[in-house]
């Protein structure tokens, strides 16, 4: 009897969990939060930047910074949800939503991408790919961003 009554307790409490963790991603602003990751993202670009050269490179810098943007990209796959692009302030393009998958599998590919060239032991491996992971950056924006104004 006792079991019972704590399977119940237990189902109501996750219930519960789960009803709040929705309420909570509902109030939350998509454009906000997509804009700050990809704020991170191209502040973690300028820093991998930094260190591609022989005189600057730093293998757990490297690892560091393109695991960031692996995350990071995983991150704003998910935060471009139906609705979120007639926000005056968001340079998402409408073909974001019209081709999500082409987009979600650009994502993907960035944080693939990133973690390889945060695998990188030296100089001459890492820029070849940190070169990859910039270049997927552009094409992505070349087809999913809108120029600012």
């Amino acid at each position: 009897m006792m079991r019972i009554g704590f399977l119940r307790a237990a189902t109501v409490g996750a219930t519960l969990a789960v009803g709040l963790s929705s309420l909570m991603l509902a109030g939350a602003d998509p454009v906000a939060d997509r804009q700050a990751v990809m704020k991170e993202v191209g502040q973690s670009m300028k820093d991998a930047a930094g260190i591609n050269s022989a005189a600057t490179f730093d293998a757990a810098k490297a690892k560091s910074i393109m695991g960031k943007v692996a995350a990071d990209a995983k991150k704003a796959a998910g935060l471009f949800p139906a609705g979120s692009g007639t926000d005056a302030k968001t340079l998402a393009a409408a073909k974001i939503w019209e081709d999500n998958a082409d987009f979600t599998k650009r994502m993907n590919e960035l944080a693939t991408l990133a973690t390889a060239a945060g695998g990188a032991a030296d100089v001459a491996t890492y820029g070849p790919a940190f070169k990859a992971v910039g270049a997927t950056c552009k094409s992505c924006h070349d087809i999913y961003r809108k120029k600012p104004s």
